[in-house]
């Protein structure tokens, strides 16, 4: 899922929850995404995953 965070200031930041299950196959690929995301679109943006899966 996407979320995008507003801080005090008014800056912006997107947060991108990634898939649990796939965290063995992407977890060293994070940092890949970022950067592919931010030359594609021109915006900052955070890979994660989910803390806690919601019920």
């Amino acid at each position: 899922g996407k979320r995008v965070r507003y801080r005090v200031d008014g800056s912006k930041i997107m947060k991108i929850y990634l898939d649990p299950k796939e965290r063995n196959n992407t977890e060293y690929k994070l940092e890949t995404f970022g950067g592919v995301y931010r030359k594609l679109c021109g915006k900052d943006v955070v890979f994660e995953y989910p803390l806690a899966e919601a019920s």
